[in-house]
């Protein structure tokens, strides 16, 4: 299979496909909601608190800022996503539940992050950095000593029956390696990984929910009718089960904490 190199991401194209499924992506992104939503209850259970200064990467509709708001007061909230007009949409969202939100809109990994940061947040975003490990760095950099990054990310496994079939997919990270660029900086507190299935009662449906989450912005595919009747079959071939056609989900969730003093 022809592993989608990080560095060969097409932003553009990323960009392009979440502004198509903005107007749908809550209705249809079940597992990107959930996935929110645990990673919140994941950063209560181990106790991260008083937040001032936050940074979301990758906000999208605001699902995940709007979790995070309910929970604690925030007095300055900076939210980023590639495509400029999610950041407008989330900031008007959660406006009245904090001191201030302010937009960084572009490609992060090409940005300069605010600095004096206490928690650094993000969902289901980072497989699409070219360089994580850069990131982690400059996140680090941002973070108050004592500051928590927590994020969750899609891993091995994620949509591996599309994958399967075209031989394209993303070149996620495993766990272990995400293990290894977070304690190059931070003090691990957690990390674990999840498995999700979502079934569908056609292939149509499954091209839909892809279509109208956005996460199929790894390549430009382009369906003749020939094309998508051959696919159809080998899936329904392949994968059918009882519960009606799966696509597959594996997310890493990590929690770290910047060291008040520098790591050996």
């Amino acid at each position: 299979m022809k592993a989608g190199r990080p560095e060969n991401l097409d932003k553009n194209l990323i960009a392009d496909r979440f502004r198509a499924s903005a107007a749908t992506y809550e209705h249809m992104a079940f597992v990107q909601k959930e996935i929110s939503r645990q990673l919140v209850a994941i950063v209560d259970r181990y106790g991260v608190a008083g937040w001032t200064r936050i940074l979301e990467i990758g906000c999208c509709t605001g699902v995940l800022t709007e979790f995070f708001c309910r929970r604690e007061r925030i007095d300055r909230l900076f939210v980023n996503d590639l495509v400029p007009e999610l950041c407008s949409y989330t900031e008007r969202r959660v406006a009245a539940s904090v001191g201030s939100v302010e937009s960084i809109p572009g490609d992060i990994e090409q940005a300069e992050l605010p600095q004096h940061l206490d928690l650094v947040i993000s969902s289901s975003t980072f497989q699409w950095m070219a360089d994580l490990p850069e990131l982690i760095n400059k996140m680090a950099a941002a973070l108050n000593p004592g500051g928590h990054l927590a994020f969750s990310i899609f891993g091995p496994g994620t949509m591996e029956e599309i994958a399967t079939l075209t031989g394209r997919g993303l070149q996620y990270h495993s766990r272990e390696a995400l293990t290894a660029m977070v304690e190059k900086y931070f003090r691990l507190i957690t990390i674990h990984t999840e498995r999700k299935c979502l079934y569908f009662p056609s292939f149509r449906a499954v091209l839909r929910h892809i279509r109208e989450t956005g996460v199929g912005g790894v390549t430009g595919e382009r369906w003749t009718l020939s094309r998508f009747k051959d696919f159809e079959r080998q899936y329904i071939e392949r994968f059918s089960t009882d519960d009606g056609l799966p696509v597959t989900y594996v997310s890493t969730f990590v929690i770290a904490e910047k060291p008040r003093e520098e790591l050996p």
